[in-house]
């Protein structure tokens, strides 16, 4: 679907308010026109009716007195019937001009004729062609005139609008106090306002929930951590049971510690080192592999560190490593790091298209979305053809800036 360009309130304004201008002119022009040509055959026919009601006819110019048809003039007997119901009429003689003719019985059955040559008073072609420059020169001015009033309306209008702008683009700026006087702009700037402060609330109480149920959690999960501590020095003999033990208490610690991360206030300026982060989650959740011909490989050009702590790192990457290992049954997982983007790409059923009801990513993906979302980075999960998923995260570099939208 085509999108559709988009203007300011100000020019939309200027431009109806000048069509709607040139509109009114227009129409009242030809209104105008119209009413002064039937005007004027009004006055005609007024003048020469009364002419012939007069009990005693006078000498008005231009009109002319006929008693009977066969003594009009050949080229108005031929547009009069002699039988001609007595009333005004308009006859457009021709070359021998314009007339407005009132028929009045006369004596013996025959019709009067008062013939009115209003040719040289009727408006012309000529006339108007020399008032044209007039009717023009006052359009312009009308238009000049409804031109400015726009610009003002719009100036009035479209400025509270601009300035709401500017504020909502600028973060942190106080919401502007002059609204103009519309009663609109004054209760969209309150809308706003009330939405922010609703919106910051939650944001607050969210942050309050996951320090408060974070710092709940590391208390407990220090004692776990410290426990295992302790069992590594002497190991139990049922080492497979500590060792699920002791990946547990690890992956607890790294999703205790990634919301922490959501609650703080500020972002770290931390850098990590991706391919070794890459190698510690391979080695932490590579017994999850459902079987062992699950190939695992790290794909790397060189040393590439990453804005963000290499514990939030391991949470996000972690997660997604996990899901991968999942929703693979067999082929291959491959983990790619870039300067710029860590990608993952397995060849599992592909995201979207496991069986309902067995598609689950827990608080995992959505705990990488925000994360990514927290310290700037752009996370991208592709379904690949005829199987397989890609997952990407990228950041920007130092000497980049964000794309315009």
């Amino acid at each position: 679907m085509r999108a559709r360009s988009s203007r300011s309130v100000r020019a939309v304004l200027q431009r109806a308010m000048a069509l709607s201008a040139a509109f009114a002119l227009v129409l009242m022009g030809g209104i105008l026109t119209l009413f002064s040509y039937d005007l004027e055959d009004v006055i005609f026919s007024r003048i020469v009716a009364a002419e012939a009601d007069r009990s005693e006819p006078g000498h008005v110019p231009g009109i002319t007195r006929y008693d009977g048809h066969a003594a009009l003039p050949p080229w108005l007997a031929e547009r009069l019937r002699p039988d001609a119901t007595p009333r005004e009429y308009e006859v457009p003689a021709g070359s021998h001009g314009h007339f407005h003719v009132a028929v009045r019985p006369g004596d013996g059955g025959e019709r009067r004729y008062f013939a009115f040559d209003v040719t040289r008073l009727t408006s012309t072609t000529a006339h108007l062609k020399r008032t044209a420059g007039l009717l023009l020169t006052s359009a312009l001015l009308a238009l000049l005139a409804a031109a400015l009033l726009a610009r003002l309306v719009a100036r009035r209008l479209g400025r509270p609008l601009e300035r709401m702008v500017e504020w909502l683009r600028a973060e942190g700026a106080p919401s502007p106090e002059d609204d103009g006087g519309v009663a609109e702009v004054r209760a969209l700037r309150d809308a706003l306002l009330t939405r922010d402060a609703r919106i910051q609330e939650q944001l607050e109480r969210e942050q309050r929930f996951n320090r408060d149920a974070s710092h709940e959690l590391r208390t407990p999960l220090a004692v776990a951590q410290g426990a295992v501590e302790i069992l590594e020095l002497d190991p139990p003999r049922d080492a497979e049971t500590f060792d699920r033990l002791r990946r547990a208490v690890s992956q607890m610690g790294l999703l205790t510690e990634g919301i922490l991360w959501l609650a703080r206030e500020r972002r770290a300026e931390e850098r990590c080192d991706l391919h070794r982060v890459s190698r510690e989650l391979l080695a932490l959740y590579g017994h999850l592999r459902r079987n062992d011909g699950i190939e695992l490989t790290i794909e790397s050009a060189g040393e590439v560190h990453a804005p963000v702590p290499a514990s939030v790192a391991r949470v996000m990457m972690g997660n997604l490593l996990k899901n991968a290992l999942a929703y693979t049954d067999e082929g291959r997982i491959v983990i790619t790091i870039e300067p710029q983007a860590w990608t993952l790409t397995d060849t599992g059923v592909g995201f979207g298209r496991a069986e309902p009801g067995s598609e689950s990513h827990g608080i995992g993906l959505s705990l990488v979305e925000r994360l990514a979302q927290r310290f700037g980075w752009t996370l991208s999960i592709q379904a690949l053809e005829p199987r397989g998923t890609r997952v990407r995260l990228s950041w920007r570099g130092e000497g980049d800036t964000p794309a315009m939208s």
